[in-house]
């Protein structure tokens, strides 16, 4: 970073001036994740979904993504007998760019660790069995196109990939009033106003509007920010040692770059833009090749050798990376060429809107913030504080299927009764109950219970239209040439998730921190500086899904999909780093002989999670079995929980009255897919019963079931400090992270999951043991992280 500023004062005025220019560049290397698995380097990513297991090179490499950001900034202030008044105006150049190539250096191959893919590898060829990768199935596999750019704009010496630039404008005017000798009031308002967040530049699109009218407009570029600001300081005894304040405010948060790169490769007709499609089970971990898209308007689609839930991951990889290569072939690094993944394309081929694109109807992310709070002076050197603070976050951006499929509302009864006549046509039986129990009749899935093998499922009856959309990737007529049951608003498309300004996230505080400095405190100590902090927290918001446990499943600053497309809201509850009780202490000592002794530590409450009901595993149809509030989304949470409620009133103790409960009221009965088809006269309960197409029974948790666990860190620091002539200091120093070794675990992104399948690493699965072997915290990379095993780390320090 380079600056200059200059500060004068002329009279009453106080001037200041800086200019700036910042240019930072964050490198991620190509690198690879250790295990303790017998497993070799074999040029792809593995994924066990429902445990700690990732295997091969890191998905973000290769990536270069700099940034520059240049400022002029000017304050300035006057004093006004009581009045000291503020003003400013900023403007600030921000350019980013780069280089980010997801899956650019090996594909990822993804399994579920489930009773079913634990057995299936048990029995393989490869050594390890079960702990090896190589023996599970092929269940989904997502490519990288190795193009790495998401605009087509050059920028900071890359032939594409700029974002923005934004040039940011802000002005401020703001007024502290000494009202009395005891009481200051402060007010002012300040404006901003940013470009190039929202590819605003860009004209609406016909295509979109032509499919979604109105929703292919161009995107608004907020003017009207306006962010007042008060707040106010009393003494109430005049003495200067009490102070008691509070204030409120608007502030605007804007949106990260990154929803940019998710939004413009969508838009524009050309460009060599970044692609990460599945290519194998793109709807689920179902193991089915799927077709591709490339330039030239073609897609390929791979082989039955890299692909299915009976092949083996390590029988795969040949096929999966000549696939990989042939994939890469077809997306040369041409900035001209048409763009396969152009939105007008996808649209024309039935596929919906995918989740990135940015509603017309945007507008900037604020928040309104509180607080209120007393400081008090105990004696010289020691003050205590407490603090009540709010924050109310609105405007996040949250994935919408504007197209509703699956909803149950938008049924289509002619769809529904040409699914039920063909199914039935195709197992030559005369009623759903002979399908039912009929020998021989084709499906995807082998009968459940105590039916005969080969007699029809809900998944047969949904691969001929009674099912959504979203079963297919791509809207039914192309997919499996004839309407769906449950299409949605435009049954010749897909979902079409739209980004839309409608999250809403809330914090709740009280913050009490007591600080101790002071000189010469007792013999053998120069100077003590020491702090005590507890903070009683809540933060709640509506983003994501939480099923896997990672802080991205809930980022409300990232592209996220609604878990409902009804109520967005519906699930409002306490996000996954919310931890209720935070105890922080710390400080340092200066002692005899340059010595300085620093003391950090923190212990923080246990973490939240959903609590969702798995997709049954069973194929396409998944809306009667997980679909609770009909909107179509499936794998809901357990109807009449919330977000974040595993370890905020639910935990593993009380787990299985929760899914006991469920199960005696909700497992086995219809969802509001399948009434629509009981009131429709069409399927009766015990019908969709035995075809499976009813909510799934939930396994219960074992008996030593685990909760989150409460996280625990004390590091501790002596350096000693010498100066030669006052021009040239050293400073050796050994720092001990995590000096007494806690036990760590369930840190993200290594959570145990909310998804309830009863199995090692869910929450109703998981036992002492699975949680040590999966969960506790390592070492990783080698470099501290919070929580990690002790560490010791030697320094030396120079300045001069």
């Amino acid at each position: 970073m380079h600056a200059v500023g200059v500060d004068f004062n002329t009279g009453s005025f106080t001037h200041s001036i800086r200019f700036a220019y910042l240019k930072f560049q964050n490198q991620i290397a190509d690198i690879t994740t250790g295990s303790s698995l017998p497993f070799a380097n074999t040029g792809v990513e593995i994924n066990g979904v429902g445990s700690s297991l990732y295997v091969g090179p890191n998905l973000l490499a290769p990536q270069s993504t700099p940034q520059s950001n240049h400022e002029v900034k000017y304050d300035g202030s006057k004093i006004i007998r009581s009045h000291v008044l503020r003003y400013g105006v900023s403007f600030n150049r921000i350019q980013g760019g780069g280089f980010a190539s997801f899956f650019g250096v090996a594909p990822r191959v993804s399994f579920q660790v489930k009773p079913a893919s634990i057995s299936f590898a048990a029995g393989g060829p490869f050594p390890g069995g079960s702990a090896n990768p190589l023996n599970y199935p092929t269940q989904r596999v997502r490519y990288g196109n190795g193009l790495g750019f998401s605009t087509e704009q050059p920028a900071l010496g890359f032939p594409a990939g700029g974002l923005g630039p934004d040039n940011r404008l802000g002005v401020y005017f703001g007024d502290s009033w000494r009202v009395k000798p005891n009481f200051t009031l402060s007010f002012g308002v300040r404006y901003d106003h940013d470009t190039g967040r929202t590819d605003s530049d860009l004209p609406a699109d016909a295509s979109i509007n032509s499919f979604f009218p109105g929703w292919g407009n161009k995107v608004n570029n907020p003017s009207k920010n306006f962010a007042p600001q008060v707040g106010a300081v009393w003494d109430p005894t005049g003495s200067g040692k009490t102070v008691i304040r509070g204030g409120a405010g608007l502030f605007y948060e804007n949106i990260i770059y990154n929803n940019v790169l998710f939004d413009r490769p969508l838009r524009l007709q050309t460009g060599a833009f970044n692609q990460t499609p599945y290519a194998c089970g793109s709807t689920g971990y179902n193991g089915t090749p799927a077709a591709v898209p490339v330039a030239g308007g073609t897609t390929i689609i791979p082989g039955p050798d890299s692909c299915g839930t009976t092949l083996r991951i390590g029988d795969a990889i040949p096929a999966i990376l000549k696939f990989w290569n042939q994939y890469k072939a077809g997306n040369p690094v041409d900035l001209k060429a048409p763009n396969p993944n152009y939105i007008g394309k996808q649209l024309a081929l039935g596929l919906g809107v995918p989740l990135g694109l940015i509603g017309p109807n945007y507008k900037t992310p604020m928040s309104v913030q509180m607080n209120i709070g007393i400081e008090q002076q105990i004696r010289p050197g020691m003050v205590f504080s407490a603090d009540y603070l709010r924050n109310v976050g609105t405007r996040s951006l949250l994935g919408v299927d504007i197209n509703h499929v699956g909803d149950a509302k938008f049924f289509n009864l002619a769809a529904a009764q040409a699914a039920i006549a063909a199914t039935l046509a195709g197992c030559g039986a005369a009623s759903i109950d002979a399908a039912a129990a009929a020998q021989g009749c084709p499906g995807l899935h082998p009968a459940k219970g105590t039916k005969p093998a080969g007699s029809a499922t809900m998944a047969d009856f949904a691969n001929n239209g009674l099912t959504s959309p979203s079963d297919f990737g791509q809207s039914c007529g192309q997919a499996l040439g004839v309407p769906c049951a449950f299409a949605g608003l435009n049954p010749t498309q897909a979902a079409a998730l739209i980004l839309q300004p409608i999250g809403r996230s809330v914090y709740n505080a009280v913050q009490m921190k007591l600080v101790e400095n002071v000189k010469s405190p007792m013999r053998g100590v120069q100077t003590l500086n020491f702090q005590v902090a507890y903070s009683l927290s809540r933060f709640e918001n509506s983003g994501g899904t939480q099923v896997a446990g990672t802080a991205g499943d809930n980022d409300q600053d990232f592209v996220l999909q609604s878990a409902d497309n009804n109520v967005p809201n519906r699930y409002f509850g306490p996000a996954l780093l919310d931890r209720t009780h935070q105890i922080s202490f710390g400080g340092y000592a200066d002692v005899p002989a340059g010595f300085r002794i620093g003391l950090t530590t923190h212990f923080g409450s246990p973490q939240s999670s959903a609590l969702d009901v798995p997709n049954s595993g069973l194929g396409a149809g998944e809306i009667f079995r997980t679909d609770f509030t009909g909107d179509g989304t499936t794998g809901d949470p357990v109807p009449g929980t919330h977000f974040g409620q595993f370890d905020r009133g639910i935990n593993a103790s009380n787990i299985n009255q929760v899914i006991n409960n469920y199960n005696s009221k909700v497992a086995e009965q219809a969802t509001p897919a399948g009434q629509v088809l009981i009131s429709n006269g069409l399927m009766t309960l015990s019908q969709l019963q035995a075809l499976g197409g009813v909510a799934p029974t939930l396994a219960t948790a074992p008996a030593n079931q685990v909760n989150f666990s409460w996280l625990r860190a004390l590091d501790l620091k002596v350096a000693w400090k010498h100066t030669f002539r006052e021009r040239f200091t050293i400073e050796p120093s050994v720092g001990f992270f995590n000096l007494f070794n806690f036990a760590n675990f369930n840190l993200p992104p290594t959570t145990m999951s909310g998804i309830l399948t009863g199995s090692p690493g869910a929450i109703n699965g998981t036992t002492p043991a699975d949680n040590n072997a999966g969960f506790r915290v390592g070492n990783g990379t080698g470099v501290y992280a919070v929580g990690a095993p002790r560490q010791i780390e030697w320094g030396m320090r120079f300045t001069f």
